[in-house]
C-alpha cells in the first residue's frame, strides 16, 4: 500500500493491534492498494484447559506454546491457556531449535503438532505426537497419532508412563526390604549349630530353625501371589513432585516391605508352633 503511494489510516493500525491483545488474529483488508477494514479471527480455547495444564505442572512437566502467530497474539493466548512460556512467530526451524536446546539441558521433550511445518520438530521430540485432523507429512513424523486431536492427551501418556516406572520401582522396592526380614530368620536358622554367636540375629526370637525356615518359606507362598494383582493394576499415579512421590513410595512399600515380613513370619512360627506341640 504504501508503494502504492497510500498510507494506513491509526484506526487501522490501531485496530489490529486491539485484535492482537485480545488473542486475534487481524486479517487486513484492502481496496485498490488501500487499507478498508480488518477481519478478526478468534482461536477458541477449550474449557478447562488451564486446569488440565496445571495438572501438567504438578507433574513437573513445563508447558510451552509454539506458534506462527505475532506476539501480542500469543501472549495473550498463553495467559489465557495457562501455559508456562510462549515462542511467537516461529518458524518450522525455530521450533526443532528449540527442542534440540532443551534436549541438550538433558531434559526429555514431548511435541504436539498437526501441521506440515511441525513436522520436523515432531520428528526432533523424544515424543510426537501427531493429531488426526493434521496433515500426513505431521502424522508420519510423530511417534503416534491422537485419533481425539486433543493437545492436553498428553496428561495421559506422562500419567501412564509415570505410573509403569512406579509400578516397577514400587513391586522392586517391596521384594528387596521384603528379603532382608527373611534374611533374619533364614540365616540364623541355617549357621546356628556351627556359628552360635548368628543367635544375636534373631531379633524375631522364632522357636527353632526349622520352624524359621517353614515360616519364612509359607510367608513367601502367601505374599508373591499377593503382588500379582498389585502388578497387574499398576500402582496409583498421583500428580506430585518426583521428590514427594520418591519419599511416599520409599515409606509405604520400603518401610513397610520391611515391617510386614517381620509380623508375618513371626505369627507363621507361632502358629506352626502351637500345631507342633
Amino acid at each position: 500500500m504504501e508503494r502504492a503511494g497510500n498510507t494506513i489510516s491509526p484506526f487501522i493500525i490501531n485496530k489490529t493491534k486491539e485484535i492482537a491483545g485480545n488473542g486475534g488474529t487481524p486479517l487486513v483488508l484492502s481496496y485498490n492498494d488501500e487499507a478498508t477494514g480488518v477481519i478478526e479471527l478468534q482461536d477458541i480455547i477449550k474449557p478447562g484447559i488451564q486446569e488440565r495444564f496445571e495438572r501438567l505442572r504438578k507433574m513437573g512437566v513445563k508447558t510451552v506454546m509454539v506458534t506462527g502467530d505475532n506476539p501480542l497474539t500469543a501472549k495473550f493466548i498463553a495467559e489465557k491457556a495457562g501455559v508456562d512460556d510462549f515462542i511467537a512467530e516461529a518458524k518450522p526451524e525455530d521450533k526443532m531449535n528449540y527442542i534440540k536446546q532443551e534436549q541438550t539441558g538433558g531434559k526429555l521433550v514431548a511435541m504436539m503438532g498437526d501441521g506440515t511445518n511441525d513436522a520436523p520438530a515432531l520428528a526432533q521430540a523424544d515424543v510426537g505426537v501427531a493429531m488426526n485432523s493434521g496433515t500426513q507429512a505431521a502424522k508420519e513424523a510423530g511417534n503416534m497419532v491422537d485419533l481425539d486431536n486433543d493437545p492436553t492427551k498428553l496428561i495421559e501418556i506422562v500419567e501412564i508412563g509415570k505410573q509403569l516406572l512406579i509400578t516397577r520401582g514400587t513391586i522392586t522396592t517391596f521384594s528387596i526390604a521384603n528379603d532382608v526380614a527373611k534374611y533374619f530368620a533364614i540365616v540364623p536358622a541355617l549357621f546356628i549349630v556351627s556359628i552360635p554367636s548368628l543367635q544375636a540375629l534373631n531379633i524375631m526370637h522364632l522357636t527353632s530353625p526349622q520352624t524359621a525356615i517353614l515360616s519364612a518359606v509359607i510367608f513367601n507362598a502367601i505374599i508373591i501371589p499377593m503382588l500379582i494383582p498389585l502388578a497387574l493394576r499398576g500402582v496409583a499415579y498421583k500428580p506430585i513432585g518426583a521428590s514427594a512421590l520418591l519419599r511416599r513410595n520409599l515409606f509405604i512399600y520400603g518401610f513397610g516391605g520391611i515391617v510386614i515380613p517381620f509380623i508375618g513370619i513371626k505369627l507363621i512360627d507361632m502358629l506352626i508352633t502351637v500345631f507342633i506341640k
